[in-house]
């Protein structure tokens, strides 16, 4: 059962995935064991903190490849949408300002202590902060980038509620 899990992220059939991965005839705490064990097979297979590391070398499929590995481990600890959509919010304005061509740096600096206080009460958001704990340092001197993080999250989110997150 989970080598077809992996197979269906390795080739981008998400759909298919989260169709399967809703378990939806099974018990609640059931289904988030099974949860818990699909996500910690997807997540030795692309080991996200490691590659977050190198998230600008990404090509784009691979950093929709980690959104939804975020997104799967997110959901198997219980992560709520409104929890995620509050980073989503802060990152969707600094996305305005980089448009606007204004300097972010300081709203970036925000963003990663905000996720940290966050991360503090909140522990299911971990998926979250521990890929972009290892980005928004890198984006000190290269804002430029912001784009393709604020692309990440809002997959992340999509992901999220695909794969039945709750509300």
């Amino acid at each position: 059962m989970l080598e077809e899990f992996v197979e269906l992220f390795e080739s981008g059939d998400f759909v298919s995935f989260a169709s399967k991965f809703s378990f939806a005839a099974i018990e609640s705490r059931e289904r988030r064991e099974k949860q818990n064990e699909v996500a910690k097979k997807i997540y030795s297979k692309f080991y996200p903190p490691k590659i977050a590391e190198n998230f600008f070398e990404l090509d784009e499929w691979e950093r929709n490849k980690l959104a939804f590995a975020v997104a799967v481990n997110s959901v198997a600890k219980g992560l709520a949408t409104s929890q995620i959509r509050k980073i989503l919010n802060m990152s969707t304005k600094i996305y305005r300002n980089f448009r606007k061509k204004q300097d972010i740096s300081k709203d970036v600096v925000r963003l990663n202590y905000t996720l940290a206080y966050t991360l503090g009460r909140q522990k299911q958001i971990e998926p979250v902060a521990e890929v972009l704990s290892k980005v928004l340092p890198q984006l000190k001197n290269g804002e430029k980038n912001y784009e393709e993080v604020h692309d990440f999250l809002q997959a992340v989110v999509a992901y999220h509620k695909l794969l039945g997150g709750r509300d």
